[in-house]
């Protein structure tokens, strides 16, 4: 899976799926890492821990 984090740098927490997707597309993410993001279930996301914890344990939240 790529390294979300950098693409997420400048999210503001809490927010929405749809925000991580803005955010990263800004970003210059890839197609890679905005597939990863957009199966993600809408909700909102506390911090990017959460985030990070549902994309799968193959990315540390603690860089």
């Amino acid at each position: 899976m790529p390294d979300v984090r950098r693409y997420l740098s400048e999210v503001r927490y809490p927010c929405e799926r749809g925000e991580l997707l803005r955010s990263a597309t800004a970003q210059g993410a890839g197609e890679d890492v905005l597939g990863h993001l957009g199966k993600l279930p809408e909700q909102h996301y506390a911090d990017a821990e959460a985030v990070h914890r549902l994309l799968g344990s193959d990315v540390d939240p603690h860089p």
